[in-house]
């Protein structure tokens, strides 16, 4: 349940800071007095869009902050651990700023979350009836929704068979659709990866083969120069006339005679002996290339002709050896993928007729389950009618089947009713008057509440539009709502609050000029004056006083 809730700068409320407890609270307060910004801060705080317009004039920032208790409610839990929330002895703490800039801090136990993640943990703990839940009820497309809702765990499974076979045949159709319409162009991009396949192949290109190619090509087109330098090289070393070897030899003897007289000289000799014997190893390596030194001109033609090839394929295909071989790698893939039964479209819809007959069985299986679930549902919807005091009300399912399949199933679902004996049944948005839509909206609310497993059920005004006994009957099912859910209820009518377990009176003040709103937990004489204003205006009347003291005393005792 919802234990605590803190609301800072936050339209026109400077600060309230709310301790509630389990059964159900009422909140009551003149029009304007800002009843509707508390059940505004629990939306926010369960994962509504918020405005900068929402921040106190004059303020920084807004905070909001809620405390629950959790139950061991599986499915939430489950939703907490995914995104790394911890639930510390079952609580739960969610804190949001807004700033100015449009931006908010969201954080759910500390951990830092964005607002979709607070609108999946917000659907377990709240839930508000208000003028938009009222459309709902009347919005005919919200039907099947509500009735697979109401269907659980049971009809969920149905569903996701059905579901799965859809998206499958959903594929093939759509596979099929592409070919028959596109088929020139699926042809024609086969023949370009094939051509191109087949070019790369017979290119046969490896991934250092250019810069070998160049130097190779380097070597050859300089082949004069090499031989000229290399020659000078060898007869420096090695000439007839005394090559550097030579020379290198003589001063290695020289000094190897006096290197016992000097460390000196021993170092010197051993450097000269050093350089002697690597310009013996130079010379040997200047004579092997001079050996292997050849001029080919054809050789120098297939380089180029190999060059010609690579630069063409890098020009079509990337700009270097490795990009194109990366662009083969994708044409073998994407080839491999096209394979004949992709092509096939009449393999195709043969797997797509099949695919179809089972669908169909999984339609009228989802179809049949549902119907099942509706029994459950009019029976469930026109138990708490009775109770509500529409005498000769009824509500029922109606099913309509629809031409092909869509993701839902074949079933186009809209609520009827008969609200008075004899007019026979009627599309729900059609004949429901708006006191008779509030009692239709609590009798499905209290059909649905053990299925949803919902922390707390907030109805705004949904009491609206009655009185006299059916305000009484509205207000004893909100208690039987109450037995399964916390309940808040901002309400006008006297009869509501007189049976909830806490009363909450919401006024507004102007305090230096400026207007903020102030809520106050009312014990018993508070509580009877609040009832007795909602009776008689603001001219409190000993008679309002004992009409509100007897309702409080009717409800203590039922």
């Amino acid at each position: 349940m919802l234990e605590n809730l803190i609301i800072e700068n936050f339209a026109i409320i400077e600060k309230v800071d709310l301790q509630f407890e389990g059964g159900m609270s009422v909140l009551t307060g003149e029009t304007g007095a800002g009843k509707s910004i508390i059940i505004d801060a629990l939306l926010m705080l369960t994962g509504g869009r918020a405005s900068s317009d929402m921040i106190r004039h004059g303020s920084k920032k807004a905070i909001l902050q809620a405390v629950f208790s959790v139950p061991k409610n599986q499915s939430l839990i489950d939703q907490l651990l995914t995104r790394g929330i911890a639930i510390d002895d079952g609580e739960l703490i969610i804190y949001r700023e807004l700033n100015h800039n449009g931006r908010s801090m969201i954080r759910i136990n500390g951990v830092l979350v964005n607002l979709k993640t607070l609108a999946v943990i917000g659907r377990y703990l709240v839930d508000i009836q208000g003028q938009n839940d009222t459309q709902q009820l009347l919005n005919p497309d919200e039907h099947l929704p509500l009735l697979d809702a109401f269907g659980g765990s049971t009809l969920n499974v149905v569903k996701d068979e059905y579901q799965k076979l859809f998206h499958d045949f959903r594929a093939i159709s759509q596979k099929i659709r592409k070919i028959q319409t596109s088929q020139q162009e699926i042809t024609q991009r086969l023949d370009l990866l094939q051509f191109q396949q087949q070019e790369l192949e017979e290119a046969d290109l490896q991934p250092n083969e250019e810069g070998d190619l160049l130097d190779a090509r380097g070597k050859l087109l300089n082949y004069k120069k090499i031989a000229d330098h290399l020659q000078n090289a060898q007869i420096a070393l090695n000439g007839d006339q005394g090559g550097a070897v030579d020379l290198l030899a003589t001063a290695m003897q020289d000094l190897q005679e006096i290197a016992e007289y000097d460390d000196n000289y021993a170092e010197i000799s051993k450097t000269i002996s050093d350089s002697y014997y690597t310009a013996q190893e130079v010379g040997r390596d200047v004579d092997e290339q001079m050996s292997e030194l050849t001029y080919d001109e054809n050789e120098l033609v297939r380089i180029d002709e190999r060059l010609q090839l690579i630069h063409s394929l890098e020009r079509k295909y990337g700009t270097t050896v490795a990009d194109v071989l990366l662009f083969k790698s994708k044409v073998d893939h994407e080839l491999s993928t096209m394979t004949t039964d992709e092509l096939d479209v009449e393999q195709l819809q043969v797997t797509q007729n099949n695919l179809r007959q089972v669908l169909r069985k999984y339609a009228i299986k989802l179809r049949e389950t549902r119907q099942q679930v509706a029994r459950k549902l009019e029976q469930a919807v026109n138990q708490q009618l009775s109770e509500l005091l529409m005498t000769g009300a009824e509500f029922a399912v109606h099913f309509d089947q629809i031409e092909g399949f869509v993701s839902s199933g074949t079933d186009k679902i809209e609520f009827y009713v008969q609200t008075n004996v004899g007019e026979g049944m009627a599309p729900l948005a059609r004949i429901a008057s708006g006191g008779e839509t509030a009692r239709l909206m609590l009798a499905l609310k209290t059909a649905f509440t053990k299925q949803q497993h919902i922390i707390s059920i907030v109805f705004d005004e949904a009491d609206t539009g009655v009185s006299g006994r059916v305000a009484q009957a509205i207000a004893k099912k909100m208690m039987t709502i109450a037995e399964n859910s916390q309940v808040f209820a901002i309400t006008h009518l006297p009869q509501v609050a007189a049976v909830a377990t806490h009363h909450f009176l919401i006024a507004k003040a102007t305090v230096n000029d400026r207007t903020m709103t102030r809520v106050t937990a009312l014990d018993e004489p508070g509580r009877e004056r609040a009832i007795a204003m909602m009776l008689s205006g603001d001219n409190v009347t000993q008679t309002a006083l004992a009409n509100a003291k007897d309702l409080r005393q009717q409800a203590n005792k039922g």
